[in-house]
């Protein structure tokens, strides 16, 4: 999500096209293109600029509803129905071919992944991974991330881990009602918002990080540099590490970009 403002001026966007079925922006002001997944003014007179990123979440009504009571939500207009997609409408893009990248990466093209990106350094996270493993706990450049997805298992949320300039160890809670984190240092016990709700950390809050959901074949074509994570997994054809060396990550020097 951006903000549509940009050097003082508030635009208003208009799809007119879409490139590797990621969206293309033009606004109505001056007639530049944007690019969706990046914010990139790519053709006009505003070109080379960048839409700032605002706090977003992507998750279900239920969790937003619980967590933000008396919630407006935004119905569909009746008078333009006919425009709007059908209920199918992903599993017919699912049968569009990819015109770009190879199934033959650690990762099918259109595989979900979780994007982060954090100062200069970028890295993807593949959804099934985090549905298998949430929490992750991670460190992006000098960030002590974590990241983890509610019991939906389409929920995601990103954190800084950090609390008082301590990064927490925060592991799932056995057999806790819905997803509650213990951190290690305190036993304080923590929720999907970020906010310690038992121990001597109760009321405090993580700094939330931008996750961006997206396919792997676009969150690579915008972040060619940007490095995977592969932990607890090994990609097709790859031989086992040894015990010793832990997680697999391709992050140690490769997650810096250009």
């Amino acid at each position: 999500m951006w903000s549509s403002v940009v050097n003082g001026q508030r635009l208003t966007f208009r799809l007119v096209g879409i490139n590797n079925q990621n969206f293309i922006m033009a606004d109505e002001q001056t007639g530049t293109w944007w690019q969706q997944v990046t914010g990139e003014a790519l053709l006009g007179p505003l070109r080379g600029a960048r839409l700032e990123m605002v706090p977003f979440d992507e998750v279900s009504l239920e969790i937003w509803g619980a967590e933000n009571p008396g919630t407006w939500v935004l119905l569909p207009d009746a008078e333009y129905a006919e425009q709007y997609a059908e209920d199918d409408w992903e599993e017919e893009i699912a049968e569009l071919p990819v015109p770009i990248g190879s199934d033959d990466g650690p990762l099918e093209r259109r595989a979900l992944v979780v994007g982060v990106t954090i100062g200069n350094r970028a890295k993807a996270y593949p959804v099934e991974t985090l549905r298998q493993q949430s929490p992750i706990s991670d460190q992006l450049g000098d960030t002590p991330l974590l990241l983890m997805i509610a019991p939906d298992g389409n929920s995601i949320r990103g954190f800084d881990r950090r609390v008082d300039g301590v990064a927490l160890d925060l592991y799932a809670k056995p057999e806790a009602e819905g997803l509650v984190l213990v951190d290690t240092q305190t036993g304080s016990e923590w929720g999907f918002d970020g906010r310690a709700i038992t121990g001597p950390h109760a009321g405090r809050e993580l700094a939330r990080v931008p996750a961006i959901k997206d396919f792997w074949f676009d969150w690579q074509e915008h972040n060619p540099y940007a490095a995977l994570y592969l932990g607890g997994t090994l990609p097709s054809g790859a031989s086992a590490a040894p015990e010793s060396s832990g997680l697999i990550d391709e992050a140690d020097e490769s997650d810096d970009r250009e």
